[in-house]
């Protein structure tokens, strides 16, 4: 299952899109490069695999104009006539009636069975389900988002004084600490114990930040990635075919978008306004 790097690319179209870890809303979150990665997708069907947002617990809510544009993308494929299926996370869970208002297409799940094109069906789900007993309760959650946003706001608030392209001191220790949390291969093996049991030929899969396509036992283990560091994403083929994107932000246009409110009505539906 080869890799794929993109950017600014012709419009793809994709039987399937999987899509998880935006963390919109989360200091760390990369909205332009999700928004510029959507406009290139079309999809027959979009799976968004959990922590699509992240507003509920990180103190002070990042969100611009960009943001909004990325909630109307998201809507876009529905509009589309594309089936837009949500795989509820661990960041997203317990603000998820806001979530249902602006996604009002979505069908909201805690997994769901993909049948792909050649006839092998996916476990669909986010991955928190693996954590240890520890990470998954809901007070750990509430920690790491509020670590992580404190974290990166004291990076931004030295970046005048770091040398241009050093990595970033506090996010690194994030980045660090997510990798230690994620457990390896422990985690992959119990989303595939997970698959097996539901009958399945694989896992799909976010919340690791690790994104990769292998196999466990013949089983396959497929994992978005993220939108912070890997900026990543999977998709399926005519023939079936599970790939991984990475995209290529370096060769993105970057520019400082209007802070806005969340999900402002007039361009969060994604639909078109009546004169």
């Amino acid at each position: 299952m080869p890799n794929r790097n993109s950017a600014r690319q012709a419009i793809t179209h994709h039987r399937a899109l999987f899509i998880s870890d935006l963390h919109l809303g989360a200091a760390g979150s990369k909205a332009h490069n999700i928004l510029e990665f959507l406009k290139c997708c079309r999809a027959e069907a979009v799976y968004l695999v959990g922590d699509i947002f992240d507003l509920w617990c990180v103190g002070s809510v990042h969100w611009t104009s960009v943001h909004n544009e990325v909630v109307a993308e998201l809507n876009r494929f529905s509009n589309e006539g594309a089936q837009l299926i949500y795989l509820v996370g661990n960041h997203d869970r317990y603000s998820i009636e806001a979530v249902q208002k602006y996604l009002p297409t979505a069908d909201f799940r805690e997994r769901a069975i993909h049948e792909a094109a050649d006839n092998k069906t996916y476990l669909v789900m986010h991955g928190d389900q693996a954590d240890r007993r520890l990470f998954r309760w809901h007070f750990m959650t509430v920690l790491g988002s509020r670590l992580d946003a404190i974290l990166r706001g004291m990076d931004h608030r030295i970046a005048q004084n770091r040398p241009r392209g050093q990595k970033k001191i506090f996010g690194h220790l994030v980045d660090s600490f997510t990798r230690i949390a994620a457990m390896g291969e422990r985690f992959e093996t119990r989303l595939v114990f997970a698959a097996n049991n539901a009958g399945a030929d694989g896992v799909i899969c976010g919340h690791s930040h690790r994104p990769g396509v292998r196999t466990h036992d013949g089983m396959i283990y497929a994992n978005c990635g993220d939108w912070i560091n890997s900026f990543t994403a999977l998709t399926e083929d005519h023939k079936g075919q599970i790939e991984l994107h990475w995209w290529c932000p370096e060769h993105a246009e970057v520019q400082r978008p209007a802070v806005a409110k969340p999900f402002s009505t007039a361009v969060g539906s994604g639909r078109p306004q009546e004169a």
